[in-house]
């Protein structure tokens, strides 16, 4: 499952995991994996694509991918959650592609970021954060730290990046 920071800096980073979330559908297919994308952008996260093993499905759903002003990164990682928690957490990877930038929550984005990601952490699902753009000042070091997370840069994202985590 990829869960893309959707804001409007983002867009170079949102179009690197369209093309590795097709990739990897089409190396999937014969597995009959599933993957899922959730943008996280405006007021809230958005499952774009649901889970599914179908290439035509998935190119019709990421065909323009939105963006958005605002990060409301604990959204994301919450959808992730309840993804996981409704299927099998011990098969599943997260791979998060965000600059770690919250500024949305109800309260404090720092807490409400650090909670979803211990959340996230208790599913037993791999996680790989991808940081993008200027991540120094953002929150990714929380949900590498709250999920044992792998850390990969957005240059080396690509469908053998991701079996290598899985």
């Amino acid at each position: 499952m990829f869960v893309a920071d959707a804001s409007a800096s983002m867009a170079p980073a949102m179009r690197a995991a369209k093309g590795v979330a097709l990739e990897l559908l089409r190396e999937a297919y014969a597995e009959r994996d599933e993957v899922a994308l959730v943008a996280v952008g405006g007021d809230d996260a958005e499952m774009l694509l649901p889970p599914t093993d179908s290439v035509s499905l998935a190119a019709r759903h990421l065909k323009d991918l939105p963006t958005a002003d605002r990060t409301p990164l604990p959204a994301g990682l919450d959808a992730a959650a309840d993804l996981l928690e409704r299927s099998d957490p011990d098969a599943g990877l997260v791979v998060l592609l965000s600059d770690g930038r919250a500024n949305v929550a109800d309260g404090s984005p720092t807490a409400a970021t650090r909670a979803a990601a211990r959340r996230l952490g208790q599913t037993d699902a791999k996680v790989l954060v991808v940081p993008a753009g200027d991540s120094r000042a953002g929150l990714l070091d929380v949900v590498e730290a709250a999920t044992d997370a792998d850390r990969v840069p957005l240059a080396a994202l690509s469908p053998e990046t991701v079996a290598e985590h899985q």
